[in-house]
């Protein structure tokens, strides 16, 4: 997986890496100007000589990044121009250039100036970008916490290619607010960044400004700060498939646990559904819904799911492997007893949905996921929901302490949280996922998974990307534990005819 990091974190790496391990400022700068020209080649193969580059530079760090790629691009026989977007004071034998600090950005822009690279200050010559152009921003840092003003405001407006004005904690476009129509932003087929991911390119409310995320390794940092770094991560494919349990041949319906979704209630049955047909999608070897008997009818259509009448939960709770609670249980007056049971028999839970407002936090422990989605989170901690849109990070993290619990806040990217403050972030999906239901299916994923044995913080990680990846690739990724007895039923005929044709 890789690692996400916030950018308090990411200036004590680079700190590090030039005064603890030795790696002087300027080696960082050239890798990291190597790192955006190898992702520049990739995008002009076989057409070099065909594309201009330009690369509008800032007056920090930044900059001096698109200074080294300057030289770089120009060396290798490309036509790149660098815009300033400073007026670079030239430096005189008693004096430091007032717009460049006396660093190795400064280093860059003389050396720019020695080799007599083309740049100018010029932003008009923006306009004479076409379609196979590139355009690289390197005006700010993830640092930025301002909104872009002036001549940088000007340049990315009429450049709108890639992401600067994102801040790398928050995700804040241009000092705009969380949903701001008019942000000033640039907006990006790729991001190179370096070392780790910034949260905020995964928690903007402006995620097509990114584009796709490279990360590229520019030094090297000691066991401690690779260790922070790795408290936080995107969850990947390849991490979801270590996580899901080996399925042997000789097994049976009981090797893969027993799931109990307690959920729905009278106009609300699609939900237990919902939650109930994704657990058995998910693997789980049996699959009991506890519900109203009011909605009892609505499983005649799926058979594989023991719908059973909630008169008495103790004996599914010493049936039961894994609980999922609350999906659709609005109505549902007896839904606080159930979830005292349920929270209190030591057994791994999911708690959704009216499950979530009906909380008895005195009983959570690492056994249990909360999944609230940013409205329900605004109602557990007390807060606005405009106040957990800006830091869904942070209010995740500081649920998970505060209840000792595994928290689930569900977004455009969902973030994970363990109370020893671990966070893994999901940017699976697509905006199909905005509606009704979804919540329901990603309960049911998840207490199958518990049910399979999984520990609840990689059930909650594998679930969110599962669910995220349903549309593209989820049957591919959980094979056999995707078949239900229903799939068998309907590819009997066919299977029957290939039978008869081979014998």
């Amino acid at each position: 997986m890789l690692n996400v990091s916030k950018t308090t974190l990411m200036r004590s790496c680079d700190k590090n890496m030039t005064e603890k391990i030795g790696i002087p400022d300027a080696v960082l700068m050239e890798n990291a100007a190597n790192a955006v020209a190898q992702s520049i080649k990739k995008h002009t193969a076989g057409r070099k000589n065909g594309s201009r580059v330009f690369i509008l530079i800032g007056p920090g760090s930044n900059g001096g990044d698109g200074l080294a790629l300057l030289r770089i691009l120009t060396a290798e026989g490309y036509n790149a121009e660098g815009i300033l977007l400073f007026e670079p004071i030239q430096n005189k034998k008693d004096e430091q250039s007032a717009a460049l600090p006396r660093s190795s950005a400064e280093l860059n822009y003389q050396i720019a100036i020695n080799l007599g690279l083309p740049l100018s200050n010029d932003i008009n010559r923006l306009n004479t970008c076409r379609e196979s152009d590139i355009i690289v921003d390197a005006i700010f840092g993830t640092g930025l916490n301002r909104k872009p003003s002036g001549v940088f405001k000007t340049a990315i407006e009429r450049a709108n290619a890639l992401p600067a004005g994102i801040n790398g904690d928050t995700g804040e476009c241009g000092g705009s607010e969380p949903n701001s129509e008019h942000p000033t932003v640039f907006r990006a087929d790729e991001t190179v960044t370096f070392v780790a991911v910034k949260r905020g390119m995964l928690l903007t409310h402006e995620r097509e400004c990114v584009g796709k995320i490279t990360v590229a390794q520019i030094g090297i940092t000691d066991a401690e700060h690779a260790a922070l770094l790795q408290k936080e991560q995107l969850i990947d494919e390849e991490f979801v498939r270590s996580l899901l349990p080996k399925r042997k041949l000789v097994s049976n319906k009981g090797t893969f646990g027993k799931a109990v979704i307690a959920a729905g209630s009278p106009g609300m049955g699609g939900a237990a559904v919902m939650a109930a047909s994704a657990s058995l999608r998910a693997g789980a070897g049996l699959t009991k819904a506890f519900v109203p008997r009011d909605i009892m009818h609505m499983f005649a259509s799926r058979p594989e799911i023991m719908a059973v009448a909630d008169d008495n939960i103790q004996g599914l709770v010493k049936w039961a492997t894994a609980f999922g609670i609350g999906c659709g249980s609005g109505g549902d007056a007896s839904i606080k007893q159930k979830l005292r049971a349920v929270l209190s028999c030591g057994k791994p839970a999911v708690i959704d949905a009216d499950g979530l407002n009906n909380l008895d936090n005195e009983l959570l422990s690492l056994r249990h996921v909360l999944t609230p989605h940013p409205g329900e989170m605004a109602r557990l901690t007390g807060k606005s929901i405009e106040d957990v849109l800006r830091d869904p990070a942070g209010f995740a993290e500081n649920t998970a302490k505060a209840f000792g619990c595994i928290v689930l806040l569900k977004g455009a990217v969902s973030v994970a949280a363990h109370p020893d403050g671990r966070l893994r972030y999901n940017a699976s999906g697509n905006p199909g996922l905005a509606k009704g239901g979804s919540g329901d299916v990603l309960t049911g994923i998840i207490t199958a998974l518990l049910a399979q044995g999984l520990e609840p913080f990689d059930a909650a990680s594998a679930g969110a990307y599962i669910l995220g990846s349903s549309a593209e690739s989820a049957l591919e990724l959980l094979h056999e534990r995707a078949l239900t007895a229903g799939d068998v039923l309907d590819a009997i005929e066919k299977t029957a005819g290939i039978t008869e044709h081979r014998n």
